[in-house]
């Protein structure tokens, strides 16, 4: 999946979602559907905590069976997540109070890739690691043997994990059958039916006071949209007419920006299903589709207008953040969530509610309506334990408590009669944690730290209902947007091609890379082309190097993959 969900991830997201997380493995539980899987599994010196379990109840959960001080390192993927880092925020010493545990997480010095990959080939890995289950680097760390099978530490520290974990993700994200992370935010098949819509693209939006400026006109259309930053231009030169996030094809994947994805399902609406040619056994690189080609000459034309910023192409994102805060553009693109809990309140607070945002309606092009695909999440990060980690055991028993019921209410609402009380049977967190929630998610997050130490979302039925309840109260404006957008969506389970890039060791792999480095190359030329005929030039040149390097070699894999992915689904 994608690399990040931006901001810290909040509530809105975690209690959408629609997760009960399973491993596999060799148990003789009948909790374990892959007995027979584990004999090769390595085997794992016992811990020095074992002894610590004399006198504790055999009935109770395996993590309460020692909780003196212990602290594991842990790399995060993401730069950007600095919310994330274990400090003295209110859930951090609450769970290490009750656990006797401390994450000691660290996040990339540069770029993430390379920083794991330098760490995977040195062998110098910390405790666990939190990564993207779909990088490549999994297999490398899977290959090489540097992290644990999960199924034998669980069978053997913590059996009773089993219970909150579902059957369908073991035959998901088992390897061989065994599983070696457990990802979190794993949905479940009613997510599509959950009373909070999902949103699978990045939304555009436009601010309030240059849009009321204008006389509200329609834009339902991107003649439309580029006939309202054109009027904008004109009447607030001053202001950036459009704000996209970073471009960069590695870690945002064929889109280029996250926020493009707005634009490519308003021009190319059967983009995926035009992709698959079963007669001819590939999946075709997005850049074939002519809807798609489209959407990035709609940049062109906005280029050639004066109403895109160069400097959007090579920004990192803090400097896109940093002029997104000062609502420096007139129509920028943000995760949803973010607009509405971090943006828009601290844009209130510190400039005016006037310039806030709103979000932008879907597109149509030649008439018809915008499609945004959305689907059961199959999870965002990894829970990886490492073959460096000097205490394995403690570090399962762990994860048993996060994902328990106990620690799902600690991560997410902290503790019952001080920093939230049970209301009609939910959990509702006090008002004026509520309230600075609302109005200053930074500091709100550097104070409580919810959803910001374990990482380890999963759902129930407890914590999904008073956050939905709880959103809808809080974020009217943000649940209106949401279904307004929804009108667009549709299920793409059966055609998530964001897991279906061959491995980067194959010889396919090796292709891809090279596809993926013609056309983080190319999109500058595009986006900046000085006329419709050098655009069509720099597009044409491309896709001839793309065929020269090999193209439908991987577009081969990619079928072949997708074929795999529906099997491991049971369709």
């Amino acid at each position: 999946m994608n690399r990040k969900i931006s901001k810290p991830l909040t509530a809105l997201l975690a209690m959408a979602l629609s997760v009960n997380l399973v491993l596999a493995g060799c148990s003789k539980s009948n909790n374990n559907p892959s007995a027979s899987s584990e004999s090769a599994s390595p085997s794992v010196a016992v811990s020095p905590s074992a002894s610590a379990s004399a006198s504790v109840d055999p009935n109770e959960p395996a993590w309460k069976k020692d909780t003196s001080p212990f602290t594991f390192t842990q790399y995060f993927y993401g730069t950007w997540a600095t919310n994330y880092l274990w400090k003295d925020q209110y859930a951090a010493k609450l769970i290490t109070d009750k656990t006797g545990v401390k994450i000691d997480r660290f996040l990339a010095t540069g770029n993430d890739d390379e920083y794991l990959n330098t760490m995977i080939a040195s062998g110098d890995l910390p405790d666990s690691i939190m990564l993207d289950w779909g990088n490549p680097a999994v297999s490398k760390l899977i290959k090489n043997d540097q992290v644990y099978s999960l199924n034998e530490l669980i069978d053997k520290y913590a059996p009773k994990m089993w219970d909150v974990l579902d059957k369908e993700m073991v035959q998901y994200h088992s390897v061989d059958g065994k599983l070696y992370y457990v990802p979190n935010f794993y949905e479940t098949k009613d997510r599509l039916q959950s009373e909070i819509p999902p949103i699978g693209i990045r939304p555009w939006f436009i601010r309030k006071d240059i849009y009321a400026a204008l006389g509200n006109p329609k834009i339902e259309s991107p003649d439309d949209l580029l006939n309202v930053l054109k009027q904008a231009k004109e009447k607030y030169p001053d202001v950036s007419s459009v704000g996209l996030e970073v471009f960069d094809v590695n870690a945002n994947g064929l889109k280029g920006s996250r926020s493009m994805d707005y634009l490519i399902y308003s021009f190319s609406p059967n983009l995926d299903q035009e992709r698959l040619k079963a007669d001819q056994q590939k999946i075709e690189f997005p850049m074939r589709n002519a809807g798609f080609k489209e959407a990035f000459r709609y940049l062109n034309t906005l280029s050639q207008a004066g109403l895109f910023d160069p400097q959007l192409l090579i920004y990192k994102q803090e400097q896109y953040e940093e002029k997104l805060y000062g609502a420096n553009y007139v129509v920028p693109s943000q995760y949803m969530d973010n607009m509405y809990r971090m943006y828009n309140p601290k844009i209130a607070s510190t400039i005016g509610e006037d310039k806030t945002y709103q979000a932008l309606d879907g597109l149509k092009v030649n008439g018809q309506d915008p499609r945004y695909p959305v689907s059961r999440l199959m999870g965002w990060q990894g829970f990886f334990i490492t073959k460096k980690a000097e205490n394995p055991e403690r570090m399962i028993k762990f994860l048993e408590y996060a994902l328990s019921d106990e620690g799902q209410l600690d991560f997410r609402f902290g503790k019952e009669g001080e920093t939230y009380d049970m209301v009609d049977g939910s959990p509702v967190k006090k008002k004026e944690i509520q309230d600075l929630e609302k109005n200053d998610n930074a500091a709100y997050n550097a104070q409580y730290g919810f959803d910001d130490t374990t990482l380890m979302w999963r759902s129930g039925k407890l914590w999904d209902n008073a956050g939905n309840k709880t959103f809808i109260e809080n974020y009217p404006d943000q649940f209106e947007a949401m279904k307004m957008l929804a009108r667009f969506n549709f299920d793409n389970y059966a055609m998530d091609f964001n897991v279906i890039e061959p491995e980067g060791s194959t010889p396919e792999g090796i292709i891809n890379g090279k596809v993926k480095d013609l056309w983080n190359k190319t999109i500058p030329k595009l986006v900046l082309a000085k006329s419709d005929a050098d655009f069509d030039d720099a597009y044409n040149t491309f896709l001839g190097q793309m065929d020269k390097v090999g193209a439908e070699k991987v577009e081969k894999a990619m079928y072949q993959k997708h074929l795999v992915d529906l099997k491991k689904k049971g369709l």
